[in-house]
């Protein structure tokens, strides 16, 4: 789920389940309250850490992705970053494709992130998941790598040059 949506609903969850649980005293809604508040509190707070900060720079753009040194299974066209969230340990990035589709990467535990100028990279994770499947782990690749299709890596991580030709055309206003 997006952080703003999520955020609502944990909120109307949480405000809702600590009335109820004033109005009719039932352990249910206390926990239900507290709950809801442990998980907007987290996602609040993993929102400032350096990794997630590093892939909002992605945010509305175009980018390459490779999970363990592959690209992503299924992904038939451009990829854009349209959210990224965190909660908890994980930490969720949200693509769509040109043709309007919607991607969804799950990093659990990701461990050792290098950033660069136009560039994430995860060396280790828990696992990584693309549309809810797992990726099979390769132990010689990095977990995740996120860039710019112009951004220069280093050669501890390569990361393959998009081809120009694939991306959006910019938008201009009319003359």
């Amino acid at each position: 789920m997006r952080p703003l949506p999520a955020r609502v609903l944990l909120a109307v969850i949480a405000t809702a389940a600590l009335a109820a649980a004033a109005v009719a005293p039932k352990p249910i809604f206390f926990l239900v309250g507290v709950g809801a508040v442990g998980l907007l509190v987290t996602s609040l707070s993993t929102s400032r850490r350096p990794l997630t900060r590093a892939l909002q720079q992605f945010d509305t753009r175009v980018v390459h992705v490779r999970l363990w040194g592959s690209p992503p299974p299924g992904c038939r066209g451009v990829l854009t970053v349209t959210a990224v969230n965190a909660i908890g340990a994980g930490v969720h990035v949200f693509f769509s494709l040109d043709d309007g589709a919607s991607m969804h990467l799950k990093i659990a535990q990701p461990k050792d992130p290098e950033f660069g100028s136009g560039s994430v990279i995860i060396a280790n994770a828990r696992y990584v998941q693309w549309n809810g499947r797992k990726i099979p782990r390769e132990d010689t690749a990095t977990a995740v790598s996120i860039a710019l299709p112009d951004a220069l890596v280093t050669e501890r991580h390569p990361v393959p040059r998009m081809n120009p030709a694939l991306l959006k055309p910019e938008k201009r206003p009319p003359s």
